[in-house]
């Protein structure tokens, strides 16, 4: 006895008829009589009532009936469940403490596995642990490890700030400069949020820092970076995705702060899911 039995069996009591359920299904009469002959064998029962021209649903047919469409929708069901759940094993859920290691890691990984849909978010907080291990996301990018039982952490990313300096400025002959070392003057920097942003504004506040942080959206912030000679910043991870002009030259800044190697932290229960994510992290490499 098998599904085919079943969906036949539903076909010829709709149309009361083994020439009209041998047309629907698109095989020949004989073979329609031989399927529903061993069906009603396996049963051991008489599920109709024949006349010369058309069978009818007997009782025992009528009770058949029922049972047939709940495992018939029951196994519809399964295909949808088994479906929805192939479909989220291909859609990982990611969160990135930082736009710079976002950017440069979403498209990279799409191109290596594209059959794996990436729900990306920026994520800012101390509930990392708590958002793991309640699944509302399979990984998270931090800039230091979780410490917190069932959940993994795994150097990822190094990444550093440099400072955007036009060529003629005094501080562009510098190999390195801090923060603190920089003149009263803004310094433009995109409202896109994240680690290094919050470090900034961090040691800005801490040390009483003469500048002004110029905040804007980023496609202003990237007009001002071309046409005016105020400072900004970019790190190793988003250079690729910006254009200062020929004008600038790019300082790296010597401050703790705005140097960090990324972890990528998920749950040790979840680990077969990210894997692919994993093995893409250990090859990637930072040009």
């Amino acid at each position: 006895m098998d599904i085919t039995q079943f969906q036949y069996f539903k076909v010829i009591a709709e149309t009361g008829s083994l020439t009209k359920a041998a047309e629907t299904l698109h095989i020949s009469q004989p073979a329609m009589s031989a399927m529903l002959k061993k069906f009603e064998e396996e049963l051991n029962v008489e599920l109709f009532d024949r006349s010369p021209n058309r069978i009818y649903l007997n009782q025992t047919g009528e009770i058949a009936l029922v049972h047939v469409n709940n495992i018939l929708r029951n196994v519809e069901q399964m295909k949808t469940d088994l479906l929805n759940s192939a479909q989220q094993n291909l859609t990982l859920r990611i969160a990135f403490c930082d736009p710079g290691v976002r950017w440069f890691s979403v498209p990279r990984f799409s191109v290596v596995y594209p059959e794996i849909q990436i729900k990306d978010e920026l994520y800012e907080g101390t509930d990392a642990a708590k958002f793991l291990t309640e699944r509302v996301y399979d990984l998270i990018v931090t800039p230091e490890k979780i410490q917190s039982h069932g959940i993994e952490s795994q150097p990822f990313l190094p990444d550093q700030v440099f400072l955007s300096i036009p060529t003629e400025s005094k501080l562009a002959g510098l190999e390195s400069v801090s923060l603190k070392d920089i003149p009263k003057q803004p310094l433009l920097y995109p409202q896109i949020g994240g680690y290094f942003l919050a470090q900034i504004e961090k040691l800005i506040v801490q040390n009483k820092l003469p500048i002004t942080l110029v905040k804007n959206e980023y496609n202003i912030t990237q007009h001002l970076i071309r046409t005016t000679n105020f400072l900004a910043t970019i790190s190793t991870l988003s250079r690729d995705l910006r254009n200062d002009g020929t004008h600038r030259t790019l300082i790296p800044m010597s401050d703790p702060e705005l140097n960090v190697m990324y972890y990528v932290s998920f749950l040790k229960a979840g680990k077969e899911k990210v894997k692919k994510f994993l093995l893409w992290a250990k090859k990637v490499e930072v040009t």
